[in-house]
């Protein structure tokens, strides 16, 4: 945002000399002296009022291309249930439920690239948000047009639900099938997204869980049930 690159020619033979120079001494780079230096003549040569006056300006324009970003954004909003902890966050990468799917396949079997504590960390660049957030999108998923899925974890029951944004219903599966289904979209190279999503959906056809089953089974034996 209004930055402007600014070049300097260096012979290649002093150059080479103070960057082995700095690194036999500091972490620091070639880029970060000159850096250094670039603020030491800001703050000696700029009045302090013109500087504070440019500060606020910069703000503002930060500002206005934050807000700009976030009505661009396209998330999926996440509530996962783990171990007893309950984590909500939106997450700009894994935006549908069978790339979810996918991500919960690859975790389950130890497949990621880094070690992971628990699902929820697995979520690269997630943005917290509170319970309060996450049950505003649930009362109305199309109140956000940003959203792109709205789904809830439950991997100490082992479920997982998706909200249809067609009619804010939601559909319940267990973690196996809908690991299967990823499995099975993600199993041959070279599909498209589109094909992919037929293939996931259609393995998922049919397994729904029934939870109204489920509760009236809970109150015939008066024992309680936790719904997320």
């Amino acid at each position: 945002m209004n930055h402007v690159d600014i070049t300097l020619y260096i012979n290649e033979y002093r150059l080479r000399a103070l960057s082995d120079a700095l690194g036999n001494k500091t972490a620091d780079t070639v880029e970060d002296k000159l850096m250094e230096a670039f603020d030491m003549l800001y703050q000696e040569y700029v009045p302090d009022d013109v500087r504070a006056g440019i500060e606020s300006q910069i703000e503002r324009e930060d500002e206005i291309e934050r807000a700009r970003y976030e009505a661009k954004r396209k998330f999926a909003v996440y509530h996962i249930h783990e171990n007893g902890e309950d984590y909500h966050f939106t997450n700009d990468y894994f935006r549908t439920p069978m790339q979810a799917a996918y991500r919960y396949r690859l975790y389950e079997r130890g497949e990621l690239s880094d070690d992971h504590d628990s699902f929820s960390d697995t979520f690269a660049e997630s943005k917290p948000i509170s319970m309060e957030k996450f049950d505003e999108v649930c009362t109305d998923i199309n109140s956000d047009k940003r959203v792109t899925a709205l789904m809830e974890f439950n991997m100490d029951d082992g479920t997982v639900s998706i909200c249809d944004s067609s009619d804010n219903a939601w559909w319940t599966y267990s973690l196996r099938d809908f690991s299967v289904a990823a499995y099975k979209a993600y199993r041959a190279e070279g599909r498209s997204e589109e094909n992919r999503r037929e293939i996931f959906f259609n393995a998922l056809e049919g397994k729904e869980i029934d939870l109204t089953e489920s509760v009236s089974d809970e109150d015939e034996n008066e024992s309680p049930m936790m719904l997320m």
